[in-house]
């Protein structure tokens, strides 16, 4: 009885706002039901006191919950500091009430690795044909907290806080603006002569998205998203490592699971590039992404606006200062990125097949700086892109059971098939991970998304 007052207790200082929550406890509702609320905790929650609720909620609902958890993880591996990898160990950090130890294993330094790093940096929660896509409103929601997170260590990762999606014929037009009266508050139509005046696109019209819809500088994002890590690992008393490595063969496997309460695959393509996991355990192909780095000269940069535009491929604005290089480039002078190609042969695409295909299903978008600007590099990434199921194309996410080497199956998870949703799924995927990382218990994934394990079905069908 003493322990069941303590619960309510809690439960009301943390939901003293939320009376169906309570009503709900003394309906006899299950406790799991109450804890797992999607809307609830812990992945939609914010702020410096909610952190203090998220830990008190943390703290007692893992003590009634103790006995279905297998094990307390206490040091945890990941293979992969891209979005998925940082956001997870992010989350992990942040969600845990006791301290906690973190690896990352990557084989470049943060930021400079993988398609993430070389990725456009758009984040919207929109598909080409403008309908929302599965959980994209609590995406944005969670992904824009993580920007937030980041910028008060690197303000310059935000580039833009909006973007514009551009209509090139009627079609576009139609469905574009159905999702501005639909979606009223996070998208604005634009007619022809707006679209063109303010953006210099040859265009139909198009839409304005802001509310967390924004360009990122995705290379300064994750160096920022590392640095909050690192704060979240201090205020727990615990730890997180970054190790340069390529792990690719089965002695790898086979010492992480020795040496961790749970190892989570995070690489993208690279889980198949460095066998990882046998290819045919998960529903996906593998895309290689060419883009254009385009740099505008000092006496005609006024001709571009410094915006990020896309209609099936997209150019964008990146920061006067390289990040990935330890050149700078001289003031005055800005840079584009323009993509991306899609490429599913082993073979690439030569520098000129890149900048012709990209030049003809772009050039509508800004046509002053096709004319005007000078390619300075080519960047290429390797994308890992889940088979399309009855949501689309969703992240697979959970437990993994066929690692090779033999390896213990209940300390093994996958996080990946992310491809060109990285930003906008990284954030809520992650944390619905984390907590189920840290409760040892892969059914807390179904609390948010009952059909989780969609890929689990798919590969054995």
């Amino acid at each position: 009885m003493t322990k069941l007052i303590l619960l309510l207790q809690v439960l009301r200082y943390l939901f003293c706002a939320d009376g169906a929550s309570m009503n709900a406890l003394h309906a006899g509702a299950s406790m799991s039901m109450l804890q797992l609320r999607p809307r609830g905790f812990p992945c939609f929650v914010s702020g410096s006191q909610d952190r203090r609720r998220r830990r008190a909620l943390s703290t007692t609902l893992a003590t009634t919950h103790e006995r279905n958890r297998q094990r307390e993880i206490k040091n945890v591996a990941i293979v992969g500091g891209g979005l998925a990898g940082l956001s997870t160990a992010w989350h992990l950090l942040e969600l845990s009430s006791n301290p906690l130890q973190v690896t990352i294993y990557d084989r470049c330094m943060v930021g400079n690795g993988g398609a993430s790093a070389v990725a456009g940096g758009l984040m919207h929660p929109f598909s080409p044909k403008g309908k929302l896509i599965h959980f994209g409103l609590e995406a944005l929601e969670k992904s824009k907290h993580l920007v937030q997170v980041a910028t008060k260590y690197q303000p310059s990762c935000l580039i833009q806080p909006h973007l514009y999606r551009i209509a090139l014929n009627e079609v576009n037009v139609q469905q574009l603006q159905d999702a501005a009266l639909k979606y009223s508050e996070l998208a604005i139509w634009l007619s022809r002569g707006e679209i063109n005046n303010q953006l210099g696109a040859d265009s139909m019209g198009g839409l304005k998205l802001s509310n967390g819809c924004q360009v990122i500088h995705v290379p300064g994002y994750l160096q920022a998203l590392w640095e909050a890590c690192e704060n979240e690992a201090k205020e727990i008393n615990g730890s997180i490592t970054w190790e340069m490595s390529r792990l690719n063969d089965a002695t790898s496997v086979r010492l992480l699971d020795m040496n961790y309460d749970a190892v989570i695959y995070a690489a993208g393509a690279g889980i198949i590039q460095d066998n990882l996991l046998d290819d045919v355990a998960l529903p996906v192909q593998l895309i290689r992404g060419q883009s254009l780095l385009m740099n505008l000269s000092e006496q005609i940069d006024s001709i571009q606006q410094n915006e990020a535009l896309l209609c099936g491929k997209y150019v964008a604005p990146l920061p006067s200062v390289d990040n990935s290089s330890s050149s700078q480039m001289s003031p005055g002078k800005r840079q584009f990125i323009i993509g991306a190609t899609h490429e599913f042969k082993s073979t690439k695409l030569t520098q000129n097949e890149v900048f012709e295909e990209l030049k003809q299903r772009s050039y509508q978008l800004a046509p002053k700086l096709w004319d005007h600007g000078v390619v300075q590099n080519v960047t290429s990434g390797m994308r890992m892109q889940s088979n399309r199921g009855k949501y689309g194309r969703m992240p697979i996410i959970g437990r993994i059971t066929n690692l090779k080497a033999g390896n213990s199956q209940t300390k093994s998870w996958v996080f990946a098939g992310l491809s060109s949703r990285g930003l906008i799924y990284h954030g809520l995927f992650g944390c619905w991970l984390a907590e189920a990382v840290l409760r040892d218990d892969e059914q807390v994934l179904s609390q948010y998304f009952e059909e989780f394990d969609w890929w689990k079905s798919n590969n054995k069908s």
